[in-house]
């Protein structure tokens, strides 16, 4: 997830200017004799692209399928099963070879069943709560009464953890390791993980971090609270904090009916290749998460750059493109628990990680494309502004010195692997769309999903047949 800015891509100047750092490709598929059969330039090849795209698209139909026909793809659901499955279906239809899928371990599979909430006293009204995934239920309907945590340390949280006790915590801020803690962080987190476990509390509420009566989603495997842990309405949080205010202690009835699996399961990552000529050992991994929350459809989050990435290889495919790298597709799963797909794919391909040209992803909702993060390396700065500054046009990209995470490509930075992903417009997405329940494709406009696919598609396209671009030494991104 990355930080939108405000100005705009000049498109057609963008797909000029990287489409001249890559060398002269011919179409005729059979070729022999180089001499024989006109040369087509990169920069003609970009244009085409974008005509390719624009004309022939089939993104807002996938995007429906996927989002309207399959619905939700929470990870680890026979939902995400299907949608893997139906992908891999589209990118064989689209020309990918080597399409398979790749298992990682999970851990157990989460299945959301009932939430349902109610104030006992003041106006007795249901109130919109919903169970964090991953966390276990009550085997039955319990009652208890609110309190208030607004807390920022261990200490504080270990001095009032006694009154916290059988208590519905209503959590206004929660514990964070201090600097300090940071450095051993694993016997911070254990300390942490035992206070909680001592304070026994009956359910713990987080806030939605939305405004509207707008939900919120988040949990893991590894999620810290792990038992009756529930979202909810940032308005309905502030009508308890009112009652608890005037020395009303709301009494609460609630009952949740999320489940774990009994047993441990597989998730999977699909994985398909546009095979290169010269360089075909070398690729671009081109990525997108195509898990996502189960509270709307997950189109902004992340079926947009799911699509995207299919219409990139289907575009080449068209025009019978033969890049000197190989274009390798990925759809993770398991990016919403932690990078799980990313970082099980790199773990898998440990020696080809040498091989990997650039991982780009995108995964910042349904806004236009106006630039690109280079992460805060030199070398990949150099390189994005070469593209940026061959045509004069072209002044309303931002190439911004600046490192970004909170998506797949983080996971391959970390690796010390070129890894870039879009600056977008942001729209509603972080106000509204991102994660809750109205993340659908109403939420999505095909003119700008058309510019992101043209944007991704000359950008892969430049880094199909660039320059080497260098790696740098692993490290963690904070």
């Amino acid at each position: 997830m990355t930080t939108s800015f405000s100005r705009r891509l000049c498109l057609a100047a963008f797909a000029a200017s990287v489409g001249l750092l890559s060398h002269t490709v011919g179409y005729a598929q059979n070729q022999t004799d180089s001499t024989q059969i006109p040369q087509i330039s990169s920069v003609s090849i970009s244009q085409n692209l974008l005509t390719e795209i624009k004309q022939h698209n089939q993104l807002m139909l996938n995007l429906e399928e996927m989002c309207d026909g399959i619905g939700p793809r929470l990870t680890g659901s026979p939902q995400l099963r299907q949608a893997q499955q139906w992908a891999m279906a589209k990118l064989k239809s689209y020309g990918a070879v080597n399409v398979h899928e790749e298992a990682y371990d999970l851990g157990k599979a989460w299945t959301r069943g009932v939430a349902r909430v109610r104030l006992l006293n003041a106006n007795g009204m249901v109130l919109d709560v919903q169970q964090q995934a991953w966390s276990e239920s009550s085997p039955h309907k319990m009652f208890a009464e609110v309190i208030v945590m607004n807390v920022k340390t261990l200490d504080e949280f270990k001095q009032i953890a006694p009154r916290l006790r059988g208590k519905i915590v209503l959590a206004i801020s929660t514990p964070k390791a201090t600097p300090e803690q940071e450095k051993n962080f694993k016997q911070y987190s254990d300390e942490l993980n035992k206070a909680i476990q001592e304070a026994n509390f009956s359910a713990i509420f987080f806030v939605s971090g939305r405004e509207g009566n707008l939900q919120d989603m988040h949990g893991s495997p590894s999620a810290r609270y792990k038992r009756n842990a529930a979202i909810i309405t940032k308005e309905h949080a502030n009508l308890l904090q009112r009652l608890i205010a005037r020395g009303i202690t709301p009494k609460i009835e609630f009952e949740f009916g999320g489940r774990l699996s009994k047993d441990t399961v597989k998730a999977y990552n699909v994985v398909a290749d546009f095979p290169g000529t010269e360089l075909a050992d070398e690729m671009v991994v081109l990525g997108a998460h195509q898990d996502s929350w189960d509270l709307g459809t997950g189109a902004t989050d992340n079926g947009v750059g799911a699509v995207v990435t299919m219409e990139v290889l289907r575009a080449m495919h068209a025009l019978n493109l033969k890049p000197k790298r190989t274009l390798r597709v990925v759809l993770f799963s398991g990016e919403e628990q932690g990078l799980l797909g990313s970082k099980a794919y790199l773990k898998a391909h440990v020696a080809e990680q040498a091989k990997i040209q650039a991982m780009l992803t995108q995964d910042a909702g349904g806004g236009r494309i106006t630039g690109f993060l280079d992460m805060k390396v030199d070398e990949w700065f150099t390189a994005l502004n070469e593209a940026k500054e061959q045509t004069k046009e072209l002044n309303s990209l931002d190439i911004t010195y600046a490192a970004g995470g909170g998506s797949d490509h983080q996971a391959f930075f970390e690796q010390g692997i070129p890894a870039f992903a879009p600056i977008q417009d942001t729209l509603d997405y972080r106000s509204h769309t991102w994660h809750s329940q109205v993340d659908t494709v109403d939420h999505v406009a095909k003119e700008n999903l058309v510019q992101n696919a043209q944007v991704m598609a000359v950008m892969t396209w430049a880094m199909l047949n660039g320059k080497k671009l260098p790696h740098q030494a692993p490290q963690v991104l904070r």
